[in-house]
């Protein structure tokens, strides 16, 4: 029987592995894990309030809000009012965070890959189900 945790270490070590290998992919492009995160959320032409972004990205409201303030500093996103309530602040990609978004993914990928390479197949299916236990 594996302890919980040994196995509570297993995972995090997984996550340590991945995020270090992430992290690294994406410094080039002068961003972080997070803030591809939330490039990766928002489709191109879309505009997301920050409540939805943050249920997107299962956080809360006030992380999200930093997130984007970062990301809008950095030309990244722009941000606007919605139309129908000013209270409600919409985001969408900028150009350069659409054109960042797309070179940034095929080095996340890569990265991803590196990774996930170094598993067995049955090491792999184990990970997608505990992903579809805890979703």
């Amino acid at each position: 029987m594996v302890e919980p945790l040994a196995a509570y270490e297993g995972v995090v070590a997984a996550f340590q592995a991945m995020n270090e290998a992430v992290k690294d992919a994406l410094a080039p492009f002068g961003i972080t894990p997070a803030q591809f995160g939330v490039l990766r959320r928002i489709e191109p032409e879309e505009e997301v309030s920050l409540s939805e972004l943050a249920e997107r990205l299962g956080c809360t409201n006030a992380n999200v809000t930093r997130l984007v303030e970062n990301m809008v500093r950095l030309g990244l996103l722009e941000r606007s009012s919605n139309p129908q309530d000013r209270r409600v602040v919409l985001v969408r990609l900028s150009p350069r965070g659409l054109a960042v978004r797309g070179e940034a993914s095929q080095a996340y990928a890569r990265a991803v890959e590196a990774v996930v390479s170094r598993l067995e197949e049955e090491e792999r299916s184990v990970l997608v189900r505990l992903r579809s236990r805890f979703s």
